[in-house]
């Protein structure tokens, strides 16, 4: 089991995600993997494609993937609760970071597909 790294929620497999930390930059110049649930994966492609479409400045503040200080989008998810079940969470990511889900989405997607074709 492991743990989405934006809402926590624990599941056999995650979304591996490339996150560049301006933490870690020297110590992995490449980035590192994040791994994302399918609901979170498909809220931040949402919001990727809704700034696509119609750009906005966004919000200044601090990036809850990666930790940069950037322009963020508010990003909504679905964290899990004892006591209700799901609550709905806003979540400001940067827009470096909704590339990294944009590309991880599309590669998944077609992962998904071909294990599919691949069972037939």
């Amino acid at each position: 089991m492991t743990d989405c790294d934006l809402c926590g929620v624990g599941i056999p497999t995650v979304v591996p995600v490339r996150v560049l930390k301006p933490k870690y930059v020297h110590s992995y110049p490449h980035g590192m993997w994040q791994g994302l649930c399918e609901g979170c994966l498909n809220a931040g492609k949402k919001t990727h494609d809704a700034q696509a479409e119609s750009p906005s400045c966004g919000t200044a503040g601090k990036c809850d993937f990666c930790g940069a200080i950037a322009q963020l989008y508010d990003v909504t998810i679905s964290r899990p609760s004892f006591s209700k079940g799901a609550e709905e969470d806003t979540l400001g990511l940067c827009k470096k970071c909704l590339e990294s889900i944009n590309e991880s989405h599309e590669a998944w997607e077609k992962q998904k597909a071909e294990d599919e074709h691949a069972h037939h």
